[in-house]
């Protein structure tokens, strides 16, 4: 693990390029759609934000083998809650030319039982192409293959132009829920 900040970090290698490749390949086995922006009326789509492409997944087993290799690498508490696991909701994220996310930030995953996500965390999963930094107010991460980046969903950030190629992330959230609460 490589801290960038107090709450920026990667994990370089998190994953192989096989399994990087086997991500890609059942994403675009699914079909990406045009990604949407989350607004005070729900979801809608808005290319002057971010003009990517999609595919949303439900996959708890992914969430916990991800999760056996994320957990170590990541605070077991934050803001008097417990770290969990992975969202399951995974987001397949496919970028072309000239194709970017605008400066945001990522807005919690709440759950009905009272979990929600307080950390965002992404993989690499290709490096043939050029741009696509995640930049944050006073990092800049150069995505690398396999490589995972986590950080506090309140941190501002932007996904940078692509340059040349075609960039895919795999996108999730982790988990936490409220000491003392019984999970379930």
């Amino acid at each position: 693990m490589k801290r960038l900040s107090e709450d920026i970090w990667t994990i370089p290698e998190f994953l192989s390029a096989d399994a990087c490749t086997t991500h890609i390949n059942r994403a675009e086995g699914i079909g990406f759609e045009p990604a949407m922006v989350n607004s005070v009326r729900g979801p809608k789509q808005d290319t002057a934000v971010r003009n990517n492409d999609r595919v949303i997944v439900d996959d708890h087993r992914l969430a916990a083998d991800l999760w056996l290799k994320l957990q170590e690498n990541i605070p077991s508490f934050m803001h008097g809650q417990q770290a969990l696991g992975l969202n399951e909701r995974f987001r397949f994220y496919r970028y072309d030319q000239t194709q970017r996310f605008r400066g945001h930030v990522d807005a919690p995953y709440r759950r009905d039982n009272g979990e929600m996500s307080l950390l965002t965390f992404m993989i690499y999963l290709n490096a043939n192409y050029a741009g696509g930094e995640t930049t944050f107010p006073n990092v800049s991460v150069t995505p690398q293959l396999g490589a995972a980046l986590i950080f506090r969903h309140e941190i501002f950030h932007e996904g940078k132009p692509v340059i040349s190629g075609r960039k895919y992330v795999l996108r999730s959230d982790v988990m936490f829920n409220p000491i003392g609460r019984i999970r379930g």
